[in-house]
């Protein structure tokens, strides 16, 4: 009897650890360029780049899939010096403001990513496609609103059991024509397309993030 007792204990413990290295929730922080690209700047996502900074709440659904959120801060300005302006109120148009932006992602892993840091067919490094909306607050003019979907891909990287790293690639189409603060005239009709080179934004954000929480049920071998 008194033999069977530490077998017990031994494997009460390593059933605990599995359960608890089976982790759910992520959040972190997020730091990158934010770069306008629209009426007033349609030479490159990367032109003029600004700071932008973000909190990441994420939520994995299972190994391939999960939910993000994320609380943005961003810096954009554009002029219409860099190209051949078709736009005849928009001469040496310039602006510089800050987004406030609430935004929602889903994404999609290509390979099994972990949850935790048992690696029982799942992977410590997985690319991953994302797609999502937004809101945000321009401080352009006297203040805009904006609602904007978003495209992108990324890379992660699990360096530690709890820790993980990014770096995702994005652009954003805003839904209306005053992201710059100004509309400018479109004798070409440039708008007449839906995907009009009008008040897009791009991003690219380094992240790093800390998991915790974990399942009610007891991982095994048969969902990892």
């Amino acid at each position: 009897m008194k033999k069977i007792i530490p077998i017990i204990v031994i494997i009460m413990s390593s059933t605990a650890v599995l359960s608890a290295q089976d982790f759910r929730y992520d959040a972190g922080i997020a730091g990158g360029i934010s770069c306008y690209m629209g009426d007033a700047n349609q030479v490159s996502p990367w032109h003029r780049p600004g700071a932008a900074i973000s909190g990441v709440f994420r939520f994995l659904l299972n190994y391939r899939w999960a939910v993000k959120t994320d609380i943005s801060a961003m810096q954009f300005s554009g002029d219409t010096r860099d190209f051949d302006n078709r736009f005849p109120n928009g001469r040496d148009y310039s602006f510089e403001s800050w987004q406030y932006r609430l935004g929602g992602q889903i994404e999609f892993n290509f390979f099994n990513y972990g949850m935790g840091y048992s690696y029982l067919g799942t992977k410590r490094l997985s690319p991953y496609l994302l797609a999502g909306v937004g809101v945000g607050y321009s401080t352009v003019g006297g203040g805009y609103v904006s609602f904007d979907a978003s495209l992108g891909a990324g890379v992660k990287y699990k360096i530690a059991p709890r820790w993980n790293i990014s770096l995702e690639f994005a652009m954003h189409k805003t839904l209306g024509d005053s992201f710059d603060g100004k509309a400018l005239a479109d004798p070409y009709h440039i708008e007449s397309s839906v995907l009009k080179n009008t008040d897009w934004f791009s991003t690219t954000l380094f992240s790093i993030t800390y998991e915790f929480g974990r399942k009610k049920e007891i991982c095994n071998n048969d969902n990892r």
